[in-house]
């Protein structure tokens, strides 16, 4: 039964120095590292740091869960949800809920999120939202969620606890629709 059955089942291979699940290589999550990541992202305007980051979130997330729900023939769209945050959580990221999950629009809180906590710890209090990994993260849950390709979503955090909230906030639309309203806003 999926409930009882870890959705990060890691195994490391001596051979290589590597954790691997299913098919996947996975980097276990180093504070150090992700603080490092998020404030480089963050400073890189000129290369679009923070969509880099992202994306690139996105892509392994995305890949990774869409593959878990394909090998597991997991189609409930509540079972879907409850591996996405388990796997959040096993893979040491947080503490993510789905507040609520449509086609075209959602809502995640994160009460806990590693990469807030190390940029706290590194940097102190952020002026603006950081967690581009996590933004990255929901974005892949959403298209892997509704069997949708990648680039399907855009997310935006509106609280963060990098900035003194309680828990942050990450609204999710669908990426189209914001892209015809930009459209229409006269660009």
């Amino acid at each position: 039964m999926i409930a009882n059955k870890p959705v990060l089942q890691a195994i490391f291979k001596r051979e290589h120095c590597r954790h691997v699940s299913g098919s996947h290589t996975l980097v276990l999550h180093c504070n150090h590292i992700v603080s490092l990541i998020s404030k480089l992202a963050n400073e890189c305007s000129h290369l679009n740091g923070k969509k880099l980051l992202s994306e690139s979130s996105e892509d392994v997330f995305y890949s990774v869960l869409a593959d878990y729900y394909l090998e597991n023939s997991i189609c409930s769209i509540d079972k879907r949800i409850e591996i996405a945050e388990r796997y959040f959580s096993e893979a040491g990221l947080g503490k993510l809920t789905v507040k609520y999950a449509g086609l075209s629009a959602g809502e995640v809180e994160l009460k806990f999120s590693l990469v807030d906590e190390s940029w706290l710890n590194k940097w102190g209090q952020a002026t603006t939202p950081i967690n581009y990994i996590g933004c990255g993260y929901v974005t892949a849950l959403f298209s892997a969620l509704f069997d949708k390709p990648r680039r399907s979503y855009a997310a935006k955090e509106q609280q963060s606890i990098a900035c003194g909230a309680d828990v942050s906030i990450i609204t999710i639309t669908d990426a189209f629709y914001m892209e015809r309203r930009i459209d229409c806003d006269g660009y």
